[in-house]
């Protein structure tokens, strides 16, 4: 069996630290650290560091995710009573039930009342697929106008202006001032009811 060198003795020192470390591969340790004062060193290190490590530990109590939790603000929907979700579940359960006769209808030969309810159907998932593909077409637009003026500094600039622009817009018509007819107006009431 053949020596292993110096740098596997400094990987099998975390090994041992951490008790991976086989009892043969161990009794090698044990033999080179009797001869190399480095390893002998960084031995000590690593279990002072252990050590500090395992003493510097914080226990966890077992109703810390239960406390955590509790802290945390709710958002609106938790905070709801369950009657609050009547009317929701009622919308649901109705509309589950009108999309069951158009599939039964759709799905049966015959009446004409029905089949015109499953064309209306088949309508409402059209639009609604084209709907959600106009809006992932308008994701990817705007991902690529995003892309566009993020590429060059110049229109990045621009853009930049331009929000720079529109915010001073934006606060002088909060702040706008009252016409002077409105002011003269307000000061003279006050002296007339004198």
């Amino acid at each position: 069996m053949s020596r292993p060198d110096h740098s596997t003795y400094r990987e099998w020192l975390n090994l041992d630290a951490d008790g991976g470390l086989d009892s043969g591969d161990r009794a090698l340790l044990d033999e080179h650290l009797a001869s190399c004062a480095d390893c002998r060193r960084e031995r000590q290190e690593i279990l002072a560091l252990d050590a500090l490590l395992r003493s510097s530990a914080l226990p966890v109590r077992p109703d810390f995710r239960a406390s955590v939790m509790s802290t945390l603000p709710t958002v609106g929907w938790e905070a709801r009573s369950p009657r609050a979700w009547r009317f929701t579940a009622a919308v649901i359960v109705l509309l589950g039930g009108f999309a069951a006769a158009l599939l039964i209808a759709g799905s049966a030969p015959a009446a004409s009342g029905f089949g015109a309810l499953a064309a209306v159907g088949g309508m409402l998932q059209a639009s609604i697929l084209a709907g959600a593909g106009l809006l992932g077409a308008s994701w990817k637009g705007l991902g690529l106008v995003v892309d566009h003026v993020v590429s060059s500094p110049a229109s990045l600039g621009a853009f930049g202006f331009l929000v720079l622009c529109l915010n001073l817009l934006l606060i002088s018509l909060i702040r706008r001032k009252r016409p002077a007819a409105v002011a003269a107006r307000s000061k003279a009431e006050p002296n007339s009811k004198m």
